[in-house]
């Protein structure tokens, strides 16, 4: 099968009892790889009822019929489960090295069941798994585990681990995969799932190359179209990611002090141009990647002073720095630096934390509790609640359940100053200031997060109508979807093929797979494993009722700069979420028709 090996690993971690089983290729045309695998595979096998930490929650890392290919941006794998922030379907598209070592062992898929009585980590070749002590590993942080994991296992081995704060079960846990440019699968609190199994890391080696039905035409195809990708890339390969620092305050769209407003004065002092001229020590990039848009910097003074560390991201430069009101880039290096070393998502961790700021602002929170009257632009205190986070101490202990569940603890007026969907903090791009966005948020399955619908930039999009706003969150949900279970880098995907899926995107597919898909084949594949998550999240009680936005976002415009005035009324949110369900085939609650299951070959 190409693209495939047709194998899947099971391990029960309660029995330390593992198993290979078929991966077959009508189902792999069905669900593609990836998320698609990981979605159907979930619905199926957790019960409804169950928790995350219960241990019939199950984990699943797959690859996808790209990964590990010649294709541009493929070293890359999905990790899912059922979250602990949302309760609902999660999952987290990641990179780095670990992800073309997992396909290289002939499996196309783990499944993780069980829990294991001591800390232990997974094992993997292209024999399969076995089940190693980790009693030496436990407590210690990301870098340091995945060098104790070489160490003991030899070269040629990468790992994805867990903190201590995943060992501390906090709810935004993420997973760090090793490689040179290191990756996490950040979103959705998977992280606190693997420590709840008491599984520290998974370590991984192989040799095996998947079979791609036409090598010469791919290559081919993939150099005709590789000035597209450089030239659509070329910022990211210069400044990375936090390109976007001034592109987005300049639009007047860049959330500051827990989004209070949406222009960052201070913007240049944490701008990717500074970084570049100041800080920036080399580009690095994940596996078989041309665009190259991490980069290492060098720390100046703090916690990991004279250290090259990974650039903050633009996300991680919006969450822990504008929306904290900080604008010291030093702390901010140091900030970003320890959430990947203790294992934190830094989105939720630093919207956790300017929610925490406006609260004590208000008089909501005790500045006891705190040691200081202000968090706002405080980046020492920050760093240091960031520590104490992941130790679930002090005032860590109320930061470690996630804003939203902080807010209910606070009560008060407490929820208003939230800016999160479904349990999940809102990723940097404006639920207000972008049309697209809020719906898009409203819809996710994830709740706040900026990779299912994508952010529209350039745009303008003052003239779009509710349909037009549904039309482009479906597509756009379908593309990631698609792309997740492919699975391929977002700005591969968007740069390399396009914003949408489109004829050349079926090409690489067809020459990767030697399947005969059509564009329709792909938009239906897309809309079908979107489709599978939506009714995941249904049969755990989700409904029209949680595909809503906060209070800041449905009833307080943006008050000054280029996008003043923008936010979105619930009034218009119920036109748009009208226009999206009709357009999906679900009913006005939010659910999938029989006739829209039938239609993408859906059992109920």
């Amino acid at each position: 099968m190409n693209g495939y090996f047709g194998r899947i690993l099971r391990v029960d971690l309660s029995t330390g009892i593992s198993s290979i089983e078929e991966l077959s290729e009508d189902y792999a045309q069905k669900f593609i790889g990836g998320n698609g695998f990981a979605a159907d595979i979930i619905r199926r096998e957790v019960p409804p009822k169950e928790g995350a930490f219960s241990e019939k929650n199950i984990i699943v890392f797959a690859t996808g019929p790209f990964t590990g290919s010649p294709v541009w941006g493929c070293g890359r794998a999905h990790a899912a489960s059922i979250s602990p922030q949302t309760g609902l379907f999660g999952d987290s598209n990641f990179g780095g090295d670990f992800a073309s070592a997992l396909k290289a062992t002939g499996f196309d898929a783990i499944i993780i069941t069980g829990k294991a009585s001591c800390p232990v980590y997974l094992r993997i070749d292209e024999s399969g798994a076995s089940i190693q002590t980790a009693d030496a590993l436990w407590g210690l942080e990301t870098s340091k585990t995945h060098r104790k994991i070489i160490a003991r296992e030899g070269a040629g081995f990468e790992s994805a681990a867990i903190g201590p704060a995943g060992e501390n079960l906090v709810p935004f846990s993420a997973i760090i995969a090793s490689g040179a440019r290191i990756s996490a699968a950040g979103r959705m609190g998977i992280g606190a799932v693997m420590g709840s199994k008491n599984l520290k890391a998974i370590a991984v080696k192989g040799s095996l190359k998947a079979p791609i039905a036409n090598r010469a035409r791919i290559m081919e195809f993939l150099k005709s179209r590789i000035s597209i990708l450089r030239d659509q890339s070329k910022e990211l390969t210069d400044l990375g990611t936090p390109v976007l620092v001034k592109i987005i305050n300049d639009r007047g769209m860049l959330a500051s002090r827990n989004n209070q407003g949406e222009v960052f004065p201070e913007w240049e002092k944490i701008s990717g141009e500074r970084m570049q001229r100041e800080f920036k020590k080399k580009n690095v990039a994940c596996r078989r990647c041309p665009v190259a848009c991490g980069k290492l910097v060098m720390v100046p003074s703090g916690e990991y002073a004279g250290q090259n560390v990974k650039m903050p991201e633009y996300e991680s430069i919006y969450a822990l720095a504008t929306m904290c009101d900080l604008s010291d880039v030093t702390a901010l290096f140091n900030a970003n630096t320890l959430c990947d070393e203790l294992g934190l998502d830094t989105i939720s961790m630093g919207v956790t934390l300017s929610f925490a700021a406006e609260c004590l602002e208000k008089g909501l929170l005790d500045e006891k509790l705190f040691g200081v009257h202000n968090l706002f632009g405080n980046g020492e205190v920050l760093v240091r609640l960031i520590r104490d986070t992941a130790f679930r101490r002090k005032a860590g202990e109320l930061l470690s359940l996630g804003s939203e569940k902080m807010a209910d603890s606070i009560g008060k007026s407490a929820r208003d100053f939230l800016y999160s969907v479904k349990g999940l903090e809102i990723a940097g791009h404006s639920a207000r200031g972008i049309r697209t966005m809020g719906l898009a948020y409203a819809t996710s399955t994830r709740g706040g997060s900026h990779h299912d619908a994508r952010p529209r930039y350039p745009q303008p999009d003052f003239e779009m109508t509710a349909e037009d706003i549904a039309k482009y969150c479906v597509s756009s949900q379908n593309f990631t979807a698609l792309g997740d279970s492919l699975v391929m880098c977002r700005f591969i995907m968007e740069r390399g093929f396009g914003r949408l899926i489109n004829e050349p995107l079926v090409e690489a597919f067809k020459l990767i797979t030697g399947w005969d898909f059509s564009l329709e084949d792909l938009l239906n594949a897309g809309a079908r494993i979107y489709t599978l998550e939506r009714l995941i999240n249904i049969s755990r009680g989700a409904s029209r009722a949680h595909d809503t936005l906060p209070n800041r976002v449905m009833n307080e415009p943006i008050p000054d700069g280029p996008a003043r005035g923008r936010y979105v009324p619930k009034e218009a949110l119920d036109v748009q979420l009208n226009s999206y369900y009709a357009q999906r085939g679900w009913d006005r609650e939010g659910i999938p028709t029989e006739e829209t299951l039938q239609n993408l070959s859906i059992k109920d």
